[in-house]
């Protein structure tokens, strides 16, 4: 049950943390942005479905990425994102790497809840309460509205509900009494922001958990640059003159093919430049599609004539591993001076699961040799170890664990 507030007094953020959960959670659920091709998408209700081409969208899409770890604010970042949504041959508008066919680009339900808290590593819903500071305040069937507090999230995990959604805003009437609630949460086909009467949510929700994030770790600030670029920029709004189908600023894995669009007004020369070393050159006509299989390496595509260009990297991991005792030695080199190593995530049977566990955390030792050592989960079948670099997090193909 949504309604109006305009006669109600919303609850304002105290703190500069509640501020930049609220703002980090505006930025997903209240950005506006017009595809320019159909977003495959899907719902419970309707199935396979679409957001169709030329109608305004508010709130990122959502789909889950696991085969390819495609996850806005994790591996995609505002600035990629943007640069995608004006080129048609984007991974945005590419079915067929997401859960159901979705958009090959996505954030899931945890994800906006993570983001919005300032929590950077990827936590299964299932693993919710494993989060370092992160406790119940009241159980299932039993939240009261005194227990509510801003940035607050509701949890579930069973009995068909596996759901993390936030609250961001607590209305009261002019009498200081709690009449609404304000969730914001990915749910597909895009985040949104609901506001539910305290009666009817008390309802609703009465298989959720109540929860509350108490930060062990420096809270991070809003980072303001980002914000800036997502509501000011105006990359989404002009198409560019060439890039790629990943987006500006991304990553690639050795052996993904990489499409250029060329869309100028004229023909011109794209000059190919991989760690500052020109490779290749080749004339193109105003409007054209190339696609290369290209070698690891910092890559900078540029129109020689118009100066339009794109960047981003293709990456390789040399991982290994060996097993004794019911434990697992992984050896991970990600090729790649500028790649840091930031943690290794066990996973159940399949290649497209979410993770088993949290994410393995890595000593500096750890991260500094590519070497670590960790007992193998019950149910453990895969692994992948996660890097990061200037344009993100990027991880390897899921490894399965021969025993």
């Amino acid at each position: 049950m949504e309604f109006l507030t305009k006669d109600y007094i919303s609850t304002l953020p105290q703190t500069d943390w509640e501020k930049a959960v609220i703002r980090r959670a505006r930025q997903l659920t209240d950005f506006k942005w017009t595809p320019v091709r159909d977003v495959p998408s899907y719902t419970k209700a309707e199935g396979y479905t679409i957001l169709p081409a030329g109608v305004e969208v508010c709130g990122f899409p959502y789909a889950s990425t696991e085969g390819k770890d495609k996850f806005f604010t994790e591996n995609v970042s505002f600035e990629t994102f943007l640069s995608a949504i004006p080129n048609p041959y984007s991974k945005l508008y590419q079915p067929g790497t997401a859960a159901f066919n979705a958009c090959s680009y996505g954030i899931v339900c945890n994800g906006l809840a993570r983001y919005a808290l300032g929590i950077k590593r990827r936590v299964s819903t299932a693993k919710w309460l494993t989060i370092p500071g992160m406790r119940v305040v009241a159980p299932k069937g039993q939240i009261k509205a005194e227990d509510i507090r801003l940035c607050d999230n509701l949890w579930a995990f069973g009995e068909g509900r596996n759901h993390v959604a936030l609250i961001t805003d607590i209305l009261k009437d002019n009498n200081g009494k709690v009449v609404a609630l304000e969730i914001s949460e990915a749910i597909r086909p895009h985040c949104t922001r609901r506001i539910f009467e305290l009666e009817y949510f008390l309802e609703r929700w009465n298989l959720y958990s109540l929860c509350r994030y108490e930060p062990t770790d420096k809270i991070p600030p809003l980072d303001k640059e980002s914000d800036d670029i997502l509501w000011n920029s105006g990359i989404e709004k002009v198409t560019p003159k060439i890039t790629v189908d990943n987006g500006n600023k991304s990553n690639y894995l050795v052996g993904d093919q990489v499409l250029i669009t060329v869309n100028a007004d004229r023909a011109d020369t794209v000059m190919i430049y991989n760690n500052g070393e020109l490779i290749d050159s080749f004339i193109v006509g105003a409007k054209a599609f190339v696609a290369r299989n290209l070698s690891k390496g910092y890559y900078k595509i540029m129109l020689e004539r118009d100066g339009a260009c794109v960047e981003f990297a293709v990456n390789r991991a040399n991982i290994s591993y060996t097993l004794s005792n019911g434990e697992i030695t992984v050896t991970a080199d990600p090729c790649d001076e500028k790649s840091t190593i930031l943690y290794a995530d066990f996973r159940q049977a399949g290649t497209g699961c979410a993770s088993l566990e949290k994410y393995e955390e890595l000593t500096d030792e750890e991260k500094q040799s590519g070497v670590f050592t960790r007992p193998i989960p019950d149910g453990g079948e895969n692994f992948k170890v996660y890097f990061e670099n200037e344009y993100g997090v990027w991880t390897h193909p899921m490894i399965k664990i021969e025993k």
